[in-house]
């Protein structure tokens, strides 16, 4: 045995790294399940055509041990499996040889993959079945069932009682267990947990699953993940989402990329309530009016100044009935339901205000004259056409029918579609229709206001910036938030398993096709992007690099926002709701500058020296 060692230490380590790594150290394989009479690692190149077996051993209690004790790089794939095949090298390919395992010896052996090695860790089948999919539990892991990968929310109701109101707040405690991940700082402990309060959020999400979202309130500001500090977030379960949770996350991301002002931070999480494991939740920025979340004025309860009234409104477009509520008619008869975040509690003259504000927006909107500028005295065209793309991309069929926000500011006179949401009902269609056509819920004034050749104009430019300066990487994106979470997704798995995503790397790719089929089909309609090479200055927004070390950018109206990246696309500084004239202090190099006012939005690569 160790000649062989010796024989792989020596062949590799001259290789490069990449492909699939075998770590250095040593790791085990959950044997309860398979119930493996001897248990064989199995891994191996399909380009150079050599695979290895090697015998692993037997720890006891259902567990198998194996030690590496070099890095092996440059692999295709591994297994687990029940052979005969004797230890030591072969020289044909790997996927030769684990298909001679299954079909010409008929021995079993658990689904090949390429999942990352956890040193220290266990893969553990899902099941006993012949080609079992499985996963990794963190060496953290322990009984109570989490995989201990990602950090972990401990939550306990005073004297453990249930939650079972979305309108009621029950008192808790909880602390949050970084479990030894960089980066990320622990809040509290067992002995001394922090204060807070916890109900239900929701409607069909809290209704329909047996795995329920939260919604929680801190008893002080924390800033749990890195996120901002407040009292306000949600743990949200994504039970319905069988995509690999790329739901939200891609759509979240989406947001980041086409600029929109403030998106909801989102962090997965494991969770465990009242001493159970609940399962992989995101803990996630609520929509509210502060100053890192929708930055405006925060309008008072019963105001009837007539000043005051004008602004601080965050609203939602509902499909639900609420009592906070102002309905009115849609032009094609439906009916809008606008739910009132901020203010919470109207006078008659907020009340007058609102209702006078929908009605005259969706009277401009309805207009015959469909080259009239009249709806956009009403509605920020750049925000909503940026708030649509992100729609479109995701294929929202629910997007402008629930979870629709929108908000303005005191003295403005436009409202500004945003933040996103929820992406819930995202590629459950298979066709090539815009969102707002044969929609299956209603689809509020998209589908008339894509009617008016300026805003599918503006639709177009914005997408040809986007599609050409800020897509590429969300594949990566992709990629690395499915490692980020694929063993707690495991975890989650065998706490619920009626809601899929056991094979999370099919469901990856199932997603995947859907967003580049739809990304095509986009294409089709608006083109393909522009490259920062070919953006023409926009003359409202100045971007210069006039001495040595710094960006300067001026615009005519406040910025709202400033991303640079550098020439390999990574982000190094992101800025929110700024002044008129910005300074940027930097390295010498490429960067590329994207700066996005109310109105206007621009992309420049700059060198600086």
């Amino acid at each position: 045995m160790k000649y062989f060692f010796l024989l792989i230490t020596t062949l590799f380590l001259s290789l490069n790294s990449w492909g699939l790594v075998i770590p250095k150290g040593t790791f085990y394989f959950d044997n309860s399940l398979t119930g493996y009479a001897q248990v064989k690692f199995v891994y191996g190149s399909d380009s150079r055509a050599e695979t290895y077996i090697i015998s692993m051993t037997d720890e006891g209690n259902g567990l198998w041990s194996i030690t590496i004790p070099e890095k092996v790089s440059d692999m295709y794939r591994y297994t687990f499996a029940n052979t005969h095949l004797a230890d030591g090298k072969i020289n044909k390919t790997f996927s030769t040889v684990k298909e001679e395992i299954s079909k010409t010896y008929n021995e079993y052996r658990t689904a090949t993959t390429d999942q990352t090695i956890v040193v220290g860790g266990t893969y553990t089948p899902l099941s006993s079945d012949n080609w079992a999919q499985g996963y990794w539990k963190s060496p953290n892991a322990n009984d109570i069932g989490y995989s201990g990968t990602l950090p972990v929310m401990y939550i306990n109701t005073d004297g453990g009682v249930d939650i079972t109101s979305t309108e009621d707040y029950v008192n808790g405690t909880y602390y949050l267990d970084n479990m030894g991940i960089d980066g990320i700082e622990s809040i509290a402990s067992p002995d001394s947990a922090f204060a807070l309060e916890i109900r239900g959020r929701g409607n069909y999400t809290w209704r329909d699953f047996d795995k329920k979202p939260y919604r929680l309130k801190f008893d002080k500001k924390a800033a749990p993940l890195g996120m901002n500090k407040s009292k306000h977030f949600a743990l949200l379960a994504h039970a319905d989402d069988q995509m690999a949770f790329l739901r939200n996350t891609v759509g979240f991301e989406l947001s980041h990329r086409l600029g929109l002002k403030y998106t909801p931070a989102q962090q997965p999480i494991e969770v465990v309530l009242n001493g159970k494991y609940i399962g992989l939740y995101f803990l996630t920025e609520t929509i509210r009016v502060a100053k890192d979340r929708v930055n405006i004025v925060e309008q008072p309860d019963t105001a009837t100044d007539a000043t005051t009234i004008t602004g601080g409104w965050l609203v939602e477009i509902d499909n639900y009935d609420e009592t906070e509520q102002v309905r009115i008619t849609e032009g094609n008869g439906e009916i809008i339901r606008f739910t009132y975040k901020t203010p919470e509690i109207l006078s008659s003259q907020q009340e007058r205000y609102l209702r006078t504000q929908m009605i005259a927006t969706n009277s401009a909107i309805y207009s015959t004259d469909k080259s009239s500028e009249t709806w956009e005295h009403y509605i920020d065209m750049d925000s909503l056409a940026r708030f649509y793309i992100v729609q479109e991309v995701m294929d929202n069929a629910e997007s402008f029918h629930g979870s629709c926000y929108l908000h303005k500011d005191q003295g403005q006179t436009k409202w500004i579609f945003g933040p996103v949401w929820d992406f819930g009902n995202s590629y459950r269609r298979n066709n090539g229709f815009f969102i707002y056509q044969y929609p299956p819920y209603g689809q509020t004034w998209i589908g008339e206001i894509a009617k008016y050749p300026r805003f599918q104009q503006k639709v177009v430019e914005v997408w040809q910036q986007f599609k050409g300066n800020d897509y590429d990487g969300l594949h990566d994106f992709i990629d690395s938030f499915v490692d980020q979470i694929y063993s707690a997704s495991q975890s989650n798995y065998t706490r619920w398993p009626q809601y899929g995503n056991g094979d999370i790397e099919w469901a990856k790719d199932e997603f995947v096709k859907s967003l580049d089929n739809r990304v095509a089909w986009l294409v089709g309609q608006w083109g393909e992007g522009v490259g920062v090479e070919n953006i023409e200055t926009n003359n409202n927004i100045s971007i210069t690099s006039p001495a040595n070390g710094v960006i300067t950018i001026a615009s005519y109206s406040p910025i709202a926002s400033i991303i640079v990246n550098d020439i390999s696309g990574k982000v190094i500084v992101t800025k929110n709701n700024l002044d008129n004239e910005h300074s940027i202090n930097c390295n010498t190099g490429i960067y590329i500058v994207k700066v996005t006012t109310e109105s206007n939005s621009i992309v420049k690569k700059i060198l600086v020296k």
